[in-house]
């Protein structure tokens, strides 16, 4: 059990491709956790595509 007073750092990796079901889908449950943030990184700051042309934009670069 994770004490309440920790506060978690949630972070999906977004990439060219994906298919957006697979970020939004988890996003939706892990969004929801008392005491979490959850960021969408990516290798840069640049939006991207999905499979479909959905552009998606991460909150932060990895590099």
């Amino acid at each position: 059990m994770i004490p309440p007073e920790t506060h978690l750092q949630i972070g999906s990796l977004l990439f060219e491709g994906l298919d957006q079901i697979d970020l939004t889908g988890p996003f939706e449950v892990l969004s929801r956790i008392p005491n979490a943030t959850y960021r969408i990184y990516a290798p840069t700051a640049e939006s991207v595509r999905d499979i479909r042309g959905l552009r998606l934009t991460p909150d932060a670069a990895l590099a």
